[in-house]
């Protein structure tokens, strides 16, 4: 058997055909459907039939690639995405310059080097590298992020569920709290292993709930209690 190639040489040799963008967007949306235990079938077949049966079986490879490159030889919690993002990708469109795994690492032991709460929150969270630095100290946290980039959501969405870790992430614009999309990462009740679910806004821990005011009574009334303090 063919030994694997490397994650990014998969993903560019697709690209050259398909276009670069639309292959990397295409196959994290892909990874989310199968990580989503069958929910989302019916668009990962929507996706697949956009290419020719030989580059969808590199699809496929391309992902086996990736989480033996995620393995990180045991040790795990290794970003899988950020790098070949910002070469190939990104070009620092809109200041995205991901933070060095090392820099993470030294930031999250100075926030709390004795380990973090039940929640561990970026607002700003592109690959989500600041989450797998915070699980490298605490892995039994919630981790929640949110990006205004959807490929950045994902790509966070993505690295989190693989290295087991459970929370919610969200592509949405933090600062003015408009919530585009939703992704809850649970334990799958049946199967007892992690998986991904699409959320609402309502269903959202992280969107910001303001407080109404009913005009009859003139109290005020939170419709949520908010998991973050803003």
């Amino acid at each position: 058997m063919e030994q694997l190639k490397s994650f990014s040489s998969y993903i560019l040799q697709i690209g050259h055909k398909y276009g670069l963008h639309s292959v990397f967007d295409d196959f994290l949306e892909m990874v989310v459907c199968s990580l989503s235990l069958g929910a989302k079938e019916d668009r990962y077949l929507e996706i697949v039939r956009n290419y020719e049966k030989p580059d969808a079986y590199l699809m496929a490879e391309a992902f086996g690639s990736l989480v033996i490159e995620m393995d990180n030889n045991g040790a795990g919690l290794k970003d899988g995405f950020g790098d070949f993002y910002m070469e190939y990708l990104s070009y620092g469109r809109n200041g995205q310059f991901f933070t060095p795994e090392p820099i993470c690492d030294m930031m999250v032991r100075i926030l709390n080097p004795t380990g973090f709460g039940e929640r561990v929150a970026d607002c700003c969270c592109g690959s989500g590298r600041m989450l797998l630095a915070a699980a490298r100290v605490t892995r039994n946290a919630l981790f929640f992020g949110a990006d205004i980039d959807r490929t950045c959501a994902m790509m966070c969405l993505i690295n989190l569920c693989l290295n087991g870790l459970l929370g919610e992430v969200c592509w949405m614009d933090t600062l003015m709290n408009r919530f585009y999309a939703g992704w809850r990462i649970e334990l799958h009740p049946e199967k007892a292993v992690p998986y991904i679910r699409e959320i609402t806004k309502e269903e959202s821990y992280t969107v910001l709930r303001l407080p109404e005011k009913k005009e009859i009574t003139e109290k005020l009334v939170v419709p949520q209690q908010l998991l973050f303090e803003f």
